[in-house]
């Protein structure tokens, strides 16, 4: 009974290190990259041309060698090269950035 009237104190944990501090924002300034309607158009070609090229090139490695694998091998490797060039949101597909026009001021707050 005295074991449990007495009690050991814990060292109390260090207190939580707080999270740094966030950048300045610039509100006039794009941080976040959009891909624009020049790179969207690029992106489709690359992605259809890569895939019919490496198709192309399977079928003919695949006939020659008459195994449809290596068609779908081809391929498969399109698709991969595809998927990494296109579904990032590179730098080179934000070249031609939209210009946005001014907001409007608010009609009933002119009035007042």
């Amino acid at each position: 009974n005295l074991l449990l009237s007495h009690r050991i104190q814990q060292p109390a944990a260090p207190p939580p290190t707080p999270p740094p501090p966030l950048p300045p924002s610039n509100t006039n300034k794009q941080t976040i990259l959009i891909m624009d309607y020049e790179g969207q158009k690029l992106c489709e070609n690359l992605f259809y041309y890569i895939i019919l090229v490496f198709g192309a090139v399977g079928w003919v490695y695949g006939y020659i060698h008459q195994d449809f694998v290596y068609v779908f091998y081809a391929w498969s490797v399109g698709m991969v090269i595809s998927v990494v060039l296109c579904v990032p949101d590179w730098p080179f597909f934000n070249r031609h950035p939209v210009k946005w026009l001014e907001s409007v001021p608010d009609r009933r707050s002119s009035k007042e």
